[in-house]
């Protein structure tokens, strides 16, 4: 990994949701390569860790922390980290994040992220979408909504969007407990969340 930022997001794509709420809501994808469009601010190759800031649209952040093979992310507009939240079990994620934007003000903008997640553990692979709010104000906080198990789950992306359009704008993070949704596999994943 760079200890600076090198480039710039590598793709942006913009799409409509669908008839029914084009142009009140919509999504923008941002694309990443971790090592060449984020900043290193911090990095422990004993413990195998690092925290990494990555620009996203319209000035908002992607802030992710890798420690010990487990993810914790958050969305928002300063360069602030939160409260570590993952799961138990060993995980990565995606290199591409969905922004579900709505017209707030007059203008559309990102509430929520979706983003695949991988989870490794007891011999099985399992992802899932994870809901997260984003954080537009610096004290704001970035959370957890909800996840759905995509290997178990049909229409999984279409689920997700649902999520993120009805539960996220009013989730209080720290207050309220991250749901899953649709079907489940053998086993729930074990959500975590902690003050770093």
């Amino acid at each position: 990994m760079t200890g600076k930022a090198r480039g710039v997001i590598a793709a942006i794509l913009m799409l409509q949701a669908g008839p029914a709420v084009a142009g009140e809501i919509d999504s923008v994808y941002t694309r990443y390569d971790w090592q060449a469009d984020c900043e290193v601010v911090r990095a422990d190759p004993q413990r195998a860790s690092a925290s990494l800031v990555c620009p996203g649209p319209e000035g908002l952040n992607l802030l992710l922390a890798d420690d010990d093979a487990r993810m914790s992310l958050d969305y928002r507009s300063d360069r602030s980290f939160g409260p570590w939240e993952s799961f138990a079990t060993f995980n990565s994620v995606h290199d591409v994040v969905e922004w579900r934007r709505h017209r707030l003000n007059g203008a559309l903008q990102p509430i929520a992220t979706i983003h695949r997640w991988f989870l490794q553990g007891q011999g099985e692979e399992r992802q899932l979408l994870v809901v997260s709010t984003v954080a537009r104000a610096p004290d704001a906080e970035s959370c957890m909504v909800g996840w759905i198990d995509a290997t178990a789950t049909p229409g999984a992306n279409r689920l997700a969007r649902e999520v993120a359009d009805s539960q996220a704008a009013g989730f209080a993070c720290g207050t309220d407990s991250p749901q899953q949704y649709g079907k489940t596999g053998p086993r729930r994943p074990r959500h975590v969340r902690a003050s770093r």
